[in-house]
């Protein structure tokens, strides 16, 4: 198993978690005054192996000097993974915690690595 990195062309950064099957997940980031993680996606079957920390902690360590922010809302897929709720949950256990704003409800963030 391996996390690639495939697009680093800013503002745009992926990367793709590889099992011996094939893809199984993949993360999606922007690059601007603060990275925003856009979406951290693993195949239903792979789900609750740990993949999304793997992809989460990618794209963490890939910026630690940088702060890392996210809306922690689901998205609207056909096959449903952590609700909102479990979702902040998972993301206050990595690092992030709860900034949200008027207009952005979801909205969590992870300072910096000293």
């Amino acid at each position: 198993m391996s996390v690639v990195h495939l697009v680093a062309s800013r503002p745009e950064f992926v990367w793709e978690l590889r099992t011996s099957a094939g893809p199984v997940g993949h993360a999606e980031a922007l690059d601007g005054e603060s990275v925003w993680i856009t979406r951290i996606i693993v195949q239903p079957s792979h789900r609750g192996h740990g993949y999304a920390s793997l992809l989460l902690h990618a794209v963490l360590d890939y910026f630690p000097d940088t702060v890392v922010g996210l809306a922690a809302c689901p998205l609207p897929t056909p096959e449903p993974g952590l609700d909102r709720e479990e979702l902040r949950a998972w993301y206050t256990h990595h690092g992030f915690v709860s900034a949200p704003l008027s207009n952005d409800p979801d909205r969590m963030l992870r300072p910096p690595t000293p």
